[in-house]
This record gives C-alpha cells, sequence and structure tokens, in this order.
C-alpha cells in the first residue's frame, strides 16, 4: 500500500492508488522477500519529473495555442493543433526512456520496526 492511499488528497491526485508496482531501485542493503522498505528519491528528481511531466507540457500547449490561434482564427482548431504538438513530445520522452532511467533513480532502505 502506498503512502498516497493515507493522504488527504488522494481523490484528486493521479499518482494515488493502492495497486502493486515494480521499482527498480540502488540499495547496498540486501532484502528478503516480504522485507518492508523505504522507497525515496531525492527531492531534486522529484521537480525534474515535475517539469518534464508537466511544466514542460503546459508550456508547449500555451505557446502553441497562442501562436496558432492568430493564425488559424479558430480556437477549436487552435486547440486542436496545441494538444497534437504535445504528440512529438511525448514520442521523443518514450524513446529517452533509457536516459531517464538512468538519471532518475530510487534509493532503498529496510525500514526498522522503532522507526
Amino acid at each position: 500500500m502506498s503512502a498516497c492511499s493515507k493522504c488527504h488528497a488522494k481523490g484528486i491526485c493521479s499518482a494515488a492508488d493502492m495497486s502493486e508496482k515494480i521499482i527498480e531501485c540502488i540499495s547496498n542493503d540486501s532484502f528478503n522477500k516480504g522485507d518492508e522498505v523505504m522507497v525515496e528519491m531525492a527531492t531534486k528528481f522529484g521537480f525534474k519529473a515535475v517539469v518534464y511531466a508537466f511544466f514542460i507540457p503546459f508550456l508547449i500547449v500555451v505557446g502553441v495555442l497562442l501562436l496558432t490561434l492568430p493564425l488559424t482564427g479558430s480556437e477549436t482548431v487552435a486547440a486542436f493543433i496545441s494538444f497534437a504538438a504535445l504528440v512529438p513530445y511525448y514520442l521523443a520522452i518514450y524513446f529517452m526512456k533509457d536516459h531517464f532511467s538512468k538519471n532518475f533513480f530510487f534509493t532503498c532502505r529496510k525500514i526498522n520496526n522503532n522507526e
């Protein structure tokens, strides 16, 4: 069960769920099946992930919308074009997944019962 399941904002957050996840993490500890672990990510990686997942796509949509609206004269056409502009961005993200997996990583540590 993820820590998100106890969060008061889980109803509106896309990260909140209680499904199983497979996460590769870096650790010096050895683990056995059933061990309780804390999965952590450095704050700087969280901020980078927010930039790549939300901020850059937002800038693309707004930028393309502001450029195409005067050119097309139609809000509907401009909106479709601005959302279509995200396709190359997300394809680039998909093809760069090896790069991201090397630069975004999790660490694991055993949870002591005293914590």
